[in-house]
């Protein structure tokens, strides 16, 4: 049987992306890796972040390292590390390219007419026109510290990152095993250009015509120009396989493969991931092959940005090399860009589609060391201490703990192989290939394949071609690629094979082996051999499904004995049984196919649920038990079941008799709650916020209220000072000093009723003199959830317009930021207007933005009434980032659609939890999409919104919008 089920160990948790971004000090430290802790985590990945103060990879740097090491090491955390000063990796912080210019990146450009530019190579005539193809260093950037990304196609590269990264830590840390630890993360290394991408241009290394030449027999010279557009007789095709199968080559035997065997030396594991892994377009463009970049990173990952993005096809591209050369762990950097209103119910449910795909541990993007000016801005939200949910984020660890467990100890089942053209996509990279869709018809391909086999419950992995020719063999009716043998293979759209591949398939397909070509056929062999002997079954991607019958392992079926759409599995082999996890995506088949990309329903709007689902599985089994994530307890499975969107199920299929409990009966009774208005308490002080200031200018006069940024923006404009947005270099690296420039504020609020007990004002200066209708208001040592926000006493708050005056300044690093109001008060928002009103002490069914609490980032304790001679679940719709019954104890988790009654009371208290969306923002963009980054937090002409843009919560009527 399974060990370790509830004995949860720390490697089975998450670790946190621990964003270092000011100046780093013990304590804080000490008290982050507490709370990290108590959210059930398993560990850290120390981040340089935007803000860093402390001098990089220097000693104070060291100092502050080794404490959180040993902190951690006393808690039972796993303190890792992370490559880099932000990212992508490789740069060194831009130290690399400033210590050693002779590995600055280049790349390769091309000038229509006019003037020959300096260090051209090569001339064409086209249209009349004469092209120059040209190199040329990059250009230092702020981002690089004013420095830039270096050569990674030259060796020397690698071994310069690894002495000043490296080597420095293990200098400085000491041994990577005795200290506990086991990994080092590198954060989207590429080319230095993405090909062709938003109008780059092509990377270049000066050895490139030499090793062409080596490997071709060709001159590149006399061919660059097939490079970028194409050429009457299609060599280019040729090409450009030959040109992008060089680079990724040289990208992954220079670069990442050293430092890979480094960390094999060093008793450290290669984790993190690469750029651009979503697209075929995007892979081919930075990293050439993706799949087989990931051979040199002991425990590979991906990167899972946003709350609706679906791509099976990225994340399968890791499960599946992982699968076939047997690496155990598949990190996630999972929640990135969600921003502060990505729920724990949202959190669970993406967390449960990455493990029916294949991944079993979670980087958790992201736990900011401050918010401080910037900072709260960098791809919110933060989900560690900053989050209103901290405390209840250890039920969720928990389930993920126990899905690892069981994955750690099993091996996937899958029979079907897709092979990836990602080679394919190298032919049709030229410029403007986004504008002119050139790769659409690969991507298409592939995803519609994808999609058909995943609605029809067949799993499978995908083949890249590099890793079939170092691993890839025939034996029988089996395709071997490393560990893991297929029966049928698929082959989407392509343009060129592996001379290699096309051997092996006619070899698999001579011994009997299933085999359909589902798109147009390839006509090229390694880019240019005419393919005259392709004898090949085809058919369209809709009957695959059938045309698979053969090698189905998993049924899952409706009433009417149909397969169910929708749902994603992961079989796992174990040595006394099969574990089969079901995940409901929640999306309807339509929505699946129409979920590409950025696009795509976000997760909390799926909501397509399944009924009566019953599963059958082609091995033989006597027992299936379902073993519940959230409890770790183990009953009799029901013939059938239902799932509701995002819900997840866990069945083990054995022979063996283990006696177990019968399952508990579903709750069917609705609670009808008695009344429509509610008691309530707050956890935190209710929040007024302000950002909407009048300025005063140089003769006293003040300007009509704007948005804070907006002023900001133009005082810095106004003073010849550089805009605060990103990029920008870090403060350790930076020398540039500018004068404060005092600035003063006047808000603007009204009092319908005085409140009670004091009110502070908050702002992020610890300097500043803030005055209130007229008089000084004191500072306090008062704390909301981060120390970067300074708090001042009001005392004399007066019934109708109230004003508070703030003396301040701004520099180069000081920015205006949001300031606030907290106490116990209403908050009424008429227009631009916003009103002090009585203390929240009951709300109505519906949002608490409009009832009092439009800016309120804690929690709401409602005190509901029910008839006590019933049980059951509430009638109700509950919007909330989590909700609880404070009165049920060893409550493991609730989840929003099916919160239990206590037995045989009349009232209970039910916790909802909101989040820092309604008091960080952004709260002026009109979001199409839910992709939360800097530039939300300044939008412009369109997508700007004067009026703020609330998340809703509260306890809603089911007939409610």
């Amino acid at each position: 049987m399974i060990e370790n089920w509830n004995k949860l160990k720390t490697s089975y948790r998450s670790k946190l992306f621990w964003a270092w971004n000011d100046d780093i000090k013990p304590e804080k430290i000490a008290e982050q890796i507490s709370q990290m802790k108590a959210m059930g985590l398993g560990g850290f990945y120390i981040h340089s972040r935007n803000g860093l103060k402390t001098p990089y990879l220097q000693k104070p740097w060291f100092d502050m390292v080794n404490f959180a090491i040993s902190t951690a090491n006393k808690a039972n955390l796993e303190p890792c590390l992370y490559d880099e000063d932000r990212w992508p990796s490789g740069a060194c912080g831009g130290l690399i390219a400033e210590k050693y210019p002779h590995l600055r990146a280049q790349m390769l450009l091309c000038k229509n007419g006019g003037t020959k530019p300096e260090n051209t190579i090569h001339t064409y005539n086209k249209d009349n026109e004469t092209k120059y193809f040209y190199t040329q260093y990059h250009t230092p950037t702020e981002w690089f510290n004013n420095s830039t990304y270096p050569d990674v196609f030259q060796r020397e590269t690698a071994k310069r990152f690894i002495e000043l990264t490296h080597e420095k830590y293990l200098e400085n840390c000491g041994n990577f095993k005795e200290n506990n630890i086991s990994e080092i993360f590198m954060d989207e290394p590429y080319y230095g250009v993405e090909c062709f991408r938003f109008g780059q241009p092509l990377p270049w290394t000066p050895k490139l015509p030499r090793l062409y030449k080596e490997l071709y027999n060709e001159d590149l010279y006399e061919q660059i120009p097939g490079l970028f557009f194409n050429l009457e007789d299609s060599s280019h095709i040729k090409i450009r396989w030959q040109f992008h199968s060089l680079l990724s080559k040289l990208f992954r035997e220079n670069f990442l493969q050293p430092i890979y065997q480094w960390c094999e030396e060093h008793n450290i594991k290669l984790t993190g991931h690469l750029i651009g892994e979503d697209t075929l377009g995007m892979q081919c463009s930075s990293s050439g092959s993706n799949m087989a970049a990931l051979e040199y990173f002991q425990n590979p990952g991906v990167d899972c940005l946003t709350g609706q993005r679906r791509i099976p096809e990225t994340i399968k591209q890791l499960s599946s090399i992982s699968n076939q050369l047997d690496k155990k762990t598949r990190l996630a950097e999972i929640y990135g860009c969600t921003g502060w209103d990505f729920s724990l119910y949202e959190q669970r449910r993406q967390g449960d589609m990455l493990f029916a795909l294949g991944i079993n541990k979670h980087c958790l993007h992201l736990g900011w060391y401050s918010t401080l000016g910037e900072r709260k801005r960098d791809f919110p939200g933060s989900l560690a201490w900053h989050s209103s949910t901290t405390s209840q984020y250890a039920k969720l660890e928990d389930r993920f703990a126990r899905l690892h467990a069981i994955f750690e100890q099993c091996q996937e089942d899958r029979k079907i192989l897709v092979i990836n053209p990602t080679e394919s996509a190298y032919t049709l990279l030229q410029e403007q290939y986004e504008e002119t869709f050139t790769m659409e018809s690969l991507e298409n391909s592939r995803r519609e394949i994808v999609d058909i086999l995943l609605n029809a419950n067949l799993d499978f992995d995908f083949g890249d071609e590099e890793i079939i020719k170092k691993y890839g063999s025939v034996a029988n009716n089996l395709f071997t690629i490393g560990k893991v043998s297929y029966q049928a293979i698929v082959i989407p759209e392509t343009i060129t094979l592996r001379k290699n591949t096309w051997k092996l398939l006619k070899e698999f397909y001579a011994n009997g082996g299933i085999i359909y070509f589902s798109g147009t056929i390839p006509s090229y062999l390694d880019g240019k051999e005419e393919i005259k002997d392709f004898d090949f079954p085809t058919c369209n991607p809709s009957d695959l499904p059938e045309k698979l019958s053969s090698v189905r392992i998993i049924t899952l079926t409706d009433k009417n004995n149909q397969q169910v759409s929708g749902l994603l599995h992961l079989l796992l082999k174990n040595s006394d049984g099969y574990f089969l996890f079901i995940h409901n995506l929640g999306y309807s088949n339509f929505e699946q196919l129409n979920s590409t990309n950025w696009r795509g329903t976000p997760i909390d709007e799926r909501n397509t649920n399944i009924e009566n689902i019953k599963v059958n599985i082609s091995y033989s089994y006597k027992n299936i038990q379902e073993w519940n994530m959230d409890n770790g307890e183990i009953y009799a499975a029901r013939n059938t079941f239902s799932l509701k969107a995002g819900e997840s199920k866990l069945l083990f299929f054995t022979n063996e008799y283990i006696p177990v409990s019968q399952p508990p009966i579903p709750l069917k009774n609705t609670i009808q709650i008695m009344d429509s208005v509610f008691p309530v308490n707050l956890t935190e002080p209710n929040v007024m916020l302000l950002d909407r200031p009048e300025y005063q200018d140089n003769n006293g006069k003040y300007h009509h209220p704007c948005n804070i940024r907006r002023i900001d923006a133009a005082i810095r404009k106004n003073n010849n000072m550089s805009q605060r947005q990103l990029p920008r270099r870090q403060p350790w690296a930076d020398k540039t000093v500018t004068n404060k420039i005092p600035v003063k504020l006047r808000y603007t609020f009204f009092c319908q009723e005085i409140p009670q007990t004091p009110v502070v004002f908050g702002c992020e200066d610890a300097n500043a003199k803030v005055y209130t209708n007229n008089t000084i208001s004191p500072k306090t040592d008062y704390f909301w959830f981060d120390n970067s926000l300074k708090f001042y006493q009001i005392t004399n708050i007066q019934l109708g317009i109230n004003h508070i005056v703030l003396d301040t300044y701004i520099d180069y690093y000081q920015t205006l930021e949001d300031c606030y109001l907290l106490g116990d008060f209403g908050v009424k928002i008429d227009g631009f207007n916003l009103s002090m009103t009585s203390k929240i002490t009951q709300l109505n069914f519906g949002n608490w933005c409009d009832q009092g609490l439009p800016f309120y980032s804690g929690s709401v304790d409602y005190k509901i009434k029910v008839n006590p001679n019933t049980s059951g679940k509430l009638n109700v719709k509950i919007k909330a980032s989590y909700a609880k019954i404070l009165d049920l104890e060893n409550s493991n988790w609730c989840e929003d659609y099916n919160l239990k009654i206590p037995n045989n009371t009349n009232e209970f208290t039910l916790r909802l939890y909101g989040s820092r969306k309604n008091s960080h923002g952004p709260f002026h963009t009109q979001l199409q999409l839910k992709y939360y980054n800097p530039s939300c937090f300044n939008p412009i002409r369109e997508t700007f919104h004067p009026l703020w843009q609330l998340t809703e919560y509260g306890i809603f009527k089911l007939d409610e919008k």
